[in-house]
């Protein structure tokens, strides 16, 4: 299983001043992408490690090339047109046949190793595409609204932003049948969009 760490979108909604990417907005004196990072080397599950940017994270880029990670062939870089979040999932899904990958963006700082063992215990080999959701009600008791809800089952739910595709099984412009892992963990939940999501996560540092 390779691992993916999403870090070339736009951050339009973030509004950060100074024009700081924002995978390096920092949370408790630390980029946000360098919590992620830290999970997904420290649980090692993975053969490889992928962080993707693209022309709208620059330096980001440079920040990871920097990375001592990254000097000791640990995490890699790769980088998509930067179109949008599914445009850019298909490409490298295309590229990076046939593996299975663990999809994780860079803006959830709060997840931690233990957190993705515990998703991939409840993930089952051979589904093609598994996304990891919380319930909407979990959620919001944690002071964040959820920005996209789902349905399944007569109950709400949202998306973390993690997935794990068999990119074996997914054609690009097919319909594909997407499955859920619910995953009620706080360290998924809080997902960086807005400034109130910033204020938010920085509380959880202090």
């Amino acid at each position: 299983m390779m691992a993916l760490i999403m870090c070339g979108g736009k951050g339009s909604r973030l509004n950060i001043i100074n024009n700081i990417e924002k995978p390096l907005v920092s949370i408790g004196g630390v980029p946000m992408i360098e919590y992620v990072i830290n999970a997904v080397v420290e649980s090692r599950k993975f053969l490889s490690v992928l962080a993707v940017t693209s022309r709208y994270t620059p330096t980001t880029l440079l920040y990871l090339k920097n990375h001592k990670y990254y000097r000791n062939k640990i995490v890699d870089t790769t980088s998509t047109l930067g179109v949008d979040y599914s445009t850019d999932l298909g490409q490298l899904i295309e590229l990076l046949k046939p593996s299975t990958l663990f999809v994780t963006p860079c803006d959830i700082p709060l997840l931690k190793a233990h957190t993705i063992h515990q998703i991939l215990r409840s993930w089952e080999p051979g589904i093609a595409y598994s996304s990891v959701i919380l319930k909407k009600e979990f959620v919001e008791r944690l002071g964040i609204k959820p920005s996209i809800i789902v349905r399944d089952r007569g109950q709400e739910y949202c998306y973390s932003g993690i997935s794990i595709i068999d990119t074996s099984k997914v054609t690009v412009g097919a319909i594909i049948k997407e499955t859920y892992i619910i995953s009620n963990c706080k360290e998924i939940a809080f997902n960086i969009n807005t400034k109130e999501d910033l204020a938010a996560i920085s509380a959880e540092f202090i």
